[in-house]
């Protein structure tokens, strides 16, 4: 029976090395890898369609059906295991998928999305989110795109956990529930310091008596000193 699952179109290939994915690339492919319940099979994909797959999408957690030019048709789901992106134009440089089975649970990290704006903001607080993931363990037809999370109740000092967030059926936590997920604060500014308290400091008057300590005496004071002798 065929999976109600989005496929993808690959080849398989037999060279291998930083020469062969020049070639590769240079006739509009990229390397990959599928891993799992069979042996490691070198692929050749078309970065068009794995980006069109994952076109609208939050996260690479998707399911499909991996289609391998010339091995026989049978049910073949994968979800991916690793992209490679360039950094700059973030364009896919190389895939690895790993095969499942789509009656055995797995385990995958799930991005969280903040909804609504947090009333604390209002109030002069920011908003710092602190984790952005979670990992659970589900079945792969049961894999969420995204966990969303509401902030918009949060007032200032406000701190929302792991444990505040509820998960679609069938998807077990795996992250500590106490892990804090998102925070509402207010941040002092550092004030400089007073220019004229910077000031007094610097210029800052001599002591009294402190400026006549090395003046030598004039000739009337030193004649009015031997005169007391």
């Amino acid at each position: 029976m065929a999976l109600d699952i989005p496929s993808l179109e690959v080849k398989s290939r037999v060279a291998s090395g930083k020469g062969a994915a020049r070639r590769l690339r240079r006739e509009d492919f990229i390397p990959g890898v599928v891993y799992g319940i069979n042996e490691p099979t070198p692929l050749a994909i078309n970065p068009r369609s794995l980006g069109n797959l994952l076109s609208g999408r939050t996260s690479a957690n998707v399911v499909f059906q991996l289609n391998v030019e010339g091995e026989a048709n049978r049910e073949r789901p994968v979800i991916i295991r690793e992209l490679q992106r360039d950094p700059i134009r973030r364009t896919i440089l190389h895939a690895d998928f790993l095969e499942i089975r789509m009656d055995r649970r797995i385990r995958v990290e799930v991005p969280i999305v903040l909804q609504g704006e947090a009333i604390g903001k209002k109030m002069g607080g920011t908003l710092s989110q602190l984790l952005r993931e979670l990992e659970v363990e589900c079945l792969p037809i049961s894999i969420p795109e995204e966990i969303t999370l509401d902030v918009s109740g949060m007032d200032v000092n406000n701190v929302l956990h792991v444990r505040d967030i509820t998960l679609p059926a069938g998807v077990v936590l795996l992250t500590d529930a106490n892990e804090p997920v998102v925070l509402v604060e207010v941040i002092e500014e550092e004030k400089p310091a007073e220019e004229g308290a910077l000031e007094g400091a610097e210029g800052e008057a001599p002591a009294e008596g402190a400026a006549d300590a090395g003046k030598k005496p004039s000739d009337s004071e030193a004649a009015s000193g031997s005169s007391e002798n």
